[in-house]
């Protein structure tokens, strides 16, 4: 499994997504939002009552409610108002959403993708399913309503959680799941539409390279690269201190006293043995019983 250290090391490299949100960057996952690209797999209607979502069971709810929506098979499970795009998930049911984000991941990188513990709460859930290496795309989730309520999830915000693992051989051939499992969402009963066939199925996103110069044009990926590099420096340069260079100093010292003491005792020998001794053997207990604690005592600044 990859921490997050791993996953900042590998980002822009064997891992990419776009578009980048460092803070969907987690301890040891990177959290996945959901678009606007979402279908319902059954037929109902809702409505909106008192700000809560609810199924249209009788007409004095349909005179008292707010909004009013019927969802098709196979169409958008999205309803939008006042600016403001969800997902509305029947109970019982089933409803595929793409993720926002377009991922590309190298041959040596797998993953699996996990229900968030919010979400899991209230009822949905999904079968865990799993991220090949060599993939590039978005990432189709089928989401599971299993309460008896009408729930819902905001556009962009995050519902899946993927963990990454390295492989120990990496793969040599392509990656058969194609973006987004769109050849699935026809066989599905999903219709979509030319401009949405368009912007879900643009060339670049199944092609791990081109992901990768999007992420690296990405301003909030850079903001977050530098920010890493800074932190870095930031923690060599609390090692400078005059503790540090008082240790380090020591170290050089004792090196330099075994060094010539070494090439004193030679000098009064016929074969001379004990720098090359110093090389090859007694560097290396020198390093691990004197020189090992000493750099123990090495602290960063306060």
């Amino acid at each position: 499994m990859l921490s997050i250290v791993d996953i900042q090391k590998e980002l822009g490299k064997g891992i990419n997504l776009v578009p980048f949100r460092d803070k969907n960057i987690k301890e040891n996952s990177i959290n996945l939002s959901a678009s606007c690209y979402a279908w319902t797999m059954t037929n109902g209607e809702v409505l909106k009552n008192g700000g809560k979502w609810i199924l249209s069971n009788d007409n004095k709810e349909e005179e008292c409610a707010e909004e009013n929506l019927k969802l098709v098979k196979g169409n958008s499970a999205v309803y939008e108002s006042n600016g403001k795009k969800e997902i509305i998930l029947l109970p019982f049911s089933t409803t595929l959403i793409e993720t926002e984000e377009v991922l590309g991941v190298e041959n040596n990188i797998g993953g699996t993708y996990h229900s968030k513990v919010g979400l899991v709460s209230q009822g949905l859930g999904h079968i865990g399913t799993m991220l090949g290496p060599n993939f590039s795309g978005h990432s189709l989730i089928a989401i599971h309503n299993v309460s008896k309520e009408v729930l819902s999830i905001e556009v962009g915000e995050t519902f899946v959680s993927l963990v990454l693992n390295y492989l120990n051989t990496p793969i040599r051939i392509n990656n058969a799941t194609r973006n987004g499992h769109l050849e699935k969402l026809s066989e599905l009963g999903v219709r979509l539409s030319a401009k949405e066939r368009e912007f879900l199925d643009a060339d670049w996103k199944s092609n791990t390279t081109r992901v990768r110069e999007k992420l690296k044009e990405d301003k909030n990926f850079r903001e977050y690269k530098d920010t890493l590099q800074r932190k870095k420096y930031e923690n060599v340069k609390k090692y400078i201190n005059k503790n540090n260079i008082i240790v380090s100093l020591a170290i050089i010292a004792l090196l330099a006293a075994f060094y010539l003491l070494a090439s004193i005792v030679d000098s009064k020998l016929d074969k001379p043995v004990w720098v090359d001794r110093f090389w090859t053997v007694g560097f290396s207990g020198i390093f691990i019983f004197v020189f090992n604690p000493v750099i123990k005592l090495m602290k960063p600044s306060q």
